[in-house]
């Protein structure tokens, strides 16, 4: 597999570097015009009222405010909140008074789906590191790796790799990693071993028996997904894929979402393992999701919110058709609390 060791991730993050995005559509444009104006990725429309930031943060000054149903032009995508302008104003509003169903790319072939958010590295660790709330070494552990987790990285800052944890960004230490690569951005571009794209999702490490289940469901389901690469045309369908969820199949029983409520039953993770999924998905513009529920309006906590993929019977699963003109594997990783997954180009003779 290539490789890159981490000192070569200062001139990685310059050959990274891509292009501005597509121009905006006509009701972008009607806003204001300005040589300054940062491009838009998403229109959209608010479901209630809401009050601009001029920081992802409640505790930042005001800039505004606009109407429900006012549109909007979506600038940046963070894991709570989103840039956004609109009426001439520019500010961060939480991503909640956005319907994701109601979000458009200004350019399909440029954007991913909303509200997806592409890391640009893939990260091996090399030994005990802390993922931390700030970029700092004194700052708050969240959860404590160890040698062979693996990571999505969304960027890198004065030598930290900025990670999404649950709905906030968090951050490593770059020299307890031993090696990045990129994530290509560009799928037709790709060779088999890099990643065309990848995500990192959180999950509790505590021993109680349910959660030892859990996790050890969480393994299962990332080996059954990587027994079968999808060929030019294939459907992947996760319940019958993954399935059937029963101890013959090597899951446990742990605890999974019903109605809005826990339950005891075989299984219980695999929804994690589908959520983080769908965050590779909606990066690649080469695969239709045909099917997709999340578990309700606030989603899982463990993801940003309208990032979630329920699983488990027949209403609830994930179906996704890969038309891209070469197979695709999926490859599933979890330790540490870790769970990363990610999405490559799988050898030219699969499904032949």
């Amino acid at each position: 597999m290539k490789r890159f060791m981490c000192f070569f991730i200062a001139l990685m993050l310059m050959l990274s570097m891509t292009p501005a995005l597509a121009a905006e559509t006509a009701e972008i444009q009607a806003l204001p015009a300005s040589s300054s104006i940062q491009p838009a990725i998403y229109t959209g429309r608010l479901n209630a009222g809401v009050e601009l930031y001029a920081q992802p943060s409640k505790d930042s000054p005001v800039v505004g405010s606009l109407a429900q149903r006012y549109g909007i032009a979506i600038l940046e995508v963070l894991p709570d909140w989103v840039l956004i302008r609109g009426e001439g104003l520019t500010g961060y509003v939480q991503r909640k008074y956005i319907n994701d169903t109601k979000v458009a790319p200004v350019d399909p072939s440029a954007a991913p789906r909303y509200p997806a958010m592409p890391p640009t590295y893939l990260g091996w660790v090399a030994r005990e590191t802390s993922v931390r709330v700030a970029p700092e070494t004194a700052a708050e552990t969240l959860i404590t790796l160890q040698q062979g987790a693996r990571l999505a990285i969304h960027d890198f800052e004065d030598g930290w790799a900025k990670v999404i944890y649950h709905r906030q960004y968090a951050y490593v230490d770059t020299r307890h990693l031993s090696e990045v690569q990129p994530v290509q951005p560009i799928a037709q571009k790709a060779d088999t071993q890099s990643p065309i794209a990848a995500f990192t999702s959180f999950y509790r490490i505590t021993t109680d028996e349910n959660n030892i289940s859990r996790m050890k469901n969480l393994v299962v389901a990332c080996e059954r997904m990587a027994r079968t690469p999808i060929p030019p045309g294939g459907r992947f369908d996760f319940n019958g894929d993954i399935g059937p969820y029963n101890a013959r199949s090597g899951y446990l029983p742990a605890i999974v979402l019903v109605d809005g409520g826990t339950a005891l039953g075989y299984g219980g993770g695999t929804c994690q393992v589908s959520s983080t999924l769908f965050n590779n998905l909606m990066q690649l513009p080469g695969v239709e999701i045909v099917a997709r529920r999340p578990h309700g309006p606030r989603g899982a906590t463990y993801l940003p919110l309208h990032s979630d993929a329920a699983v488990g019977n027949k209403t609830l699963n994930l179906v996704f058709v890969n038309h891209y003109d070469f197979p695709i594997r999926i490859d599933g990783h979890a330790q540490d609390g870790a769970l990363t997954i990610a999405i490559y180009r799988a050898d030219e003779d699969v499904g032949t």
